[in-house]
């Protein structure tokens, strides 16, 4: 027998901030790039241990967690702002 579902788990994200550029004359915002998606398992010694999982993420689910990521720096940079 086989049963598919989902399941959420968390992730750390590590990741680069690309700087705002030019391009054709077009101003670009900073972009995010996600270089791994870790996902902690407890390996058969019982220790825990990060796996890398970003081949096994599709496309439109990175371009979400890059969407989360510059929300959340964005809200960030506005709540510094707001206090100084």
């Amino acid at each position: 027998m086989k049963h598919k579902s989902e399941l959420s788990l968390p992730i750390e994200l590590l990741f680069d901030v690309l700087e705002p550029m030019t391009v054709e004359g077009v101003e670009l915002p900073f972009q995010i790039d996600i270089k791994e998606v870790l996902l902690s398992v407890v390996g058969p010694s019982g220790k825990p241990r990060k796996v890398d999982i970003t081949r096994n993420i599709d496309e439109s689910t990175l371009i979400m967690l890059e969407d989360e990521i510059i929300d959340s720096l964005s809200s960030e940079s506005s709540d510094e702002e707001g206090s100084v």
